[in-house]
């Protein structure tokens, strides 16, 4: 006899999940409430992910000042005061934590609509749990456009850099659409770079396929066979240029930790060309930064510094005080000159202040 594993109810769990919000925050509960929460939250794995997204809802949301809280107190109570024993008696517990809920209901669907873009300005970087459980996080001054059906899963990726955590289904392939060039989820954990030049897609766990599209990437998404592309698998990488060349190289351990770095915060180099290391650093600040001479664009730089505004600060200060590099400012812009005969080593071993 065949199994029948039905699907949990989304509109259940949201309204589970706002009734404990409220039961937790209310001041009488008990150490029994929080066991009965603990086990519908193990229940099943989507019961996390709605109390979560909920949650952080429920703290922006409380974050808002009271005008915003005002507008919805209403219909919040409308829904609070439905027929119903478990919400009459948490209604009692915590009024004021059942008048946001609407709110916060409200915030989360804003969230977890299916066409969702989402953005990172330079410097910072987020975390987003789409609604299957897909994790995407984003690095610096990127921004990334979330569209979900029935049929399939597409993230376009219009600039930056973001890491994919991808739960696998094969009824709805997952895509990642990126200056002209695809990735093809086949079960795996994968980085993609929007770079100036071409889009580079390096695979930490599982396995992709990578191409470029030579037509719209609807209709690469509803014809598999127009997507035949090169597969990538854990530990290799891959530069996807607009013209179809495609490089794959493989990249040990240390490397792959080294690029995916800065989702802690941290970017490192190794020995790389100053031009290089002043490219990447420059993706989380706002100045604009030149290296004039072409013998100093080649210095070999290594070391580690946050990925933040005050990271490229430190980068900065460490080429003119540990190198002798002449840095001269001008309205936001920095350039770093060769005064002739560096006196440090060419090779700076930094560490990023924590």
């Amino acid at each position: 006899m065949t199994d029948i594993h039905r699907l949990p109810d989304p509109n259940r769990i949201e309204r589970e999940a706002g009734d404990w919000i409220a039961r937790l925050n209310a001041d009488d509960v008990s150490e029994d409430d929080r066991a009965q929460f603990a086990s519908w939250r193990a229940a099943h794995p989507s019961h996390a992910r709605v109390y979560e997204a909920m949650t952080a809802a429920w703290r922006a949301f409380s974050a808002a000042g009271t005008v915003v809280r005002a507008v919805s107190f209403g219909e919040s109570m409308n829904q609070a005061t439905r027929p119903g024993k478990t919400r009459l008696r948490w209604l009692a517990a915590g009024v004021a934590t059942a008048a946001v809920l609407t709110g916060v209901t409200f915030l989360y669907r804003m969230h977890s609509i299916p066409e969702t873009a989402f953005q990172t300005g330079i410097g910072e970087h987020a975390s987003i749990s789409l609604l299957d459980g897909t994790r995407v996080e984003l690095n610096s001054n990127t921004r990334v456009q979330v569209d979900y059906s029935k049929s399939g899963r597409l993230v376009r990726l219009d600039r930056g850099e973001a890491f994919f955590r991808v739960v696998h289904d094969p009824s709805r392939p997952f895509w990642v659409y990126a200056g002209g060039s695809w990735v093809r989820d086949v079960g795996t954990a994968f980085n993609v770079y929007l770079r100036p030049d071409d889009v580079r897609v390096t695979v930490s766990q599982g396995t992709v396929e990578v191409g470029s599209a030579v037509t719209s990437v609807d209709a690469v998404q509803s014809d598999a066979r127009k997507a035949a592309g090169s597969v990538l698998e854990a530990g290799q990488q891959a530069d996807l240029s607009d013209d179809g060349a495609t490089m794959i190289r493989p990249l040990p351990p240390a490397e792959i930790q080294r690029l995916l770095a800065w989702r802690s915060g941290k970017v490192s180099f190794v020995k790389q060309p100053l031009s290089e290391v002043v490219r990447e650093m420059s993706r989380y600040t706002t100045l604009d930064i030149t290296v004039n001479d072409q013998r100093l664009r080649q210095l070999p730089i290594g070391g580690t510094f946050d990925a933040t505004p005050q990271g490229v600060e430190t980068l900065i200060a460490m080429l003119e005080d540990g190198l002798r590099l002449r840095v001269r400012r001008e309205r936001g812009h920095v350039y770093i000159e060769n005064p002739g005969s560096p006196a440090a080593s060419p090779e700076i071993g930094a560490a990023a202040p924590h």
